[in-house]
């Protein structure tokens, strides 16, 4: 796959899943990401317990899937001489990317204001709980908290009176590692222009109302959430059971287009054809529950197979409804290569999730034209320090007193 970032080096100074994700996307496009960790490691590192991973140090996927194709310095920020070392790879850097909160960056003299005046060609990008402002700005905000919890879609997405849902471990940090990645790269394009950096901004909470920018606009008019299956928002866009027990989702965007076909040749009602109750979006909508009901019944007599070759042939989007452990033998996410097989260091293979965006010069040929590039298994703590010392210019004797003072951590 061709690799666009090539030659761009980052420094991330990120923890946990949201920051990382974002690196992680910018390594596997091609830039020298080099991630700084405190000698203990980041806290991700043993959180692969939470999901029943393991964390051994020669096996652990959790970590791999938001650090791989990194490089790994572990540095100590409490010393002088481990700023130092910071600030020495910032004078080179395209790329600073941190989701420490802004206050912790001011007592290391990482904030924007600082190092945008050091190093005025750094492009200095921070993804963080809240925002900059409000009276959550200093909040800490996780995942399930700032993205799940306050945008309102832990409750909303729930079926209606019901608890809210169980936010999956890393959803929201994973869309907004994604947005922040995009942005500095529109940074990037402003640099290679002016030559100069500028501040990235991007929060879960942000991200999470992006999202859901549809609601937002719906609920000013009077859709109300959380719904039922048995009246969504729309009766031709929702989840319909099939005879043997699976689900089906149907969208039907076009009404009005798709009713008739929908009636006569998916689920055996040709006396609804032309029913002014049912053939328009908006006489349908008055009777969603009821409209929801007859489909219901037409789906219950055909198993999931059927009903998808029914449907299939009508020309209606469709799919399957699946659990996540089902992407692991799906053809389409297997040829396309959205997961892939990677080694950990004890020999074994995890199949991992791969960024989405792929790059290409030609019109691909084959799957293998944008084959997701994992050159690099996820670093141990410290494993490349003394790596990347010396290529900014440290000598052996000059890394052992680092070593002896606490200032750097070196994998053995």
């Amino acid at each position: 796959m061709f690799l666009p970032l090539k030659g761009v080096k980052v420094i991330d100074l990120t923890y946990f899943v949201a920051g990382p994700g974002a690196a992680k996307i910018l390594a596997d496009w091609g830039a020298d990401v080099i991630k700084v960790e405190p000698p203990f490691g980041d806290p991700i590192r043993t959180s692969g317990t939470t999901l029943q991973a393991p964390i051994e140090k020669d096996c652990n996927p959790l970590w791999a899937a938001y650090n791989a194709n990194k490089r790994g310095l572990a540095l100590n920020l409490k010393t002088e001489e481990g700023k130092q070392i910071l600030g020495k790879l910032l004078e080179s850097a395209d790329v600073f990317v941190s989701s420490y909160r802004t206050g912790a960056l001011k007592r290391l003299g990482l904030d924007y204001e600082t190092l945008s005046k050091k190093y005025p060609q750094l492009i200095w990008a921070q993804l963080n709980g809240y925002g900059d402002f409000g009276p959550a700005k200093d909040n800490p905000g996780f995942d399930v908290v700032a993205f799940w919890a306050r945008s309102g879609a832990m409750m909303d997405f729930a079926e209606v009176d019901t608890s809210p849902i169980n936010a999956p471990y890393g959803f929201g940090d994973a869309t907004t590692a994604c947005s922040l990645a995009g942005g500095i790269a529109g940074a990037l394009y402003q640099k290679a222009q002016t030559g100069k950096g500028c501040k990235v901004m991007v929060s879960l909470y942000g991200q999470a109302i992006w999202n859901n920018s549809a609601l937002v606009v719906a609920t000013q008019y009077g859709d109300e959430y959380p719904k039922t299956r048995k009246n969504p928002m729309a009766p031709v866009m929702d989840s319909f059971k099939c005879s043997d027990g699976n689900w089906i989702y149907m969208s039907i965007l076009q009404h009005e287009r798709y009713y008739n076909t929908l009636m006569k040749d998916v689920i055996d009602r040709p006396d609804l054809v032309d029913d002014p109750r049912f053939c328009t979006a908006v006489e349908a909508k008055k009777r969603t529950r009821e409209l929801v009901e007859i489909i219901s019944e037409g789906f219950a007599k055909y198993t999931q197979k059927e009903m998808a070759e029914r449907l299939a042939k009508a020309d209606i989007a469709f799919d399957y409804i699946r659990h996540v452990k089902d992407i692991l033998t799906d053809a389409q996410a297997l040829e396309n290569q959205y997961v892939v097989p990677v080694k950990n260091l004890n020999h074994t293979e995890t199949l991992q999730a791969m960024s989405p965006v792929r790059f290409c010069l030609e019109e691909p040929q084959s799957p293998k034209d944008i084959e997701p590039t994992v050159e690099r298994d996820a670093p141990q703590i410290g494993e490349h320090t003394v790596e990347i010392l010396k290529e900014y210019g440290y000598d052996d004797a000059a890394i052992q007193h680092l070593k002896d003072i606490g200032a750097i951590s070196c994998e053995e």
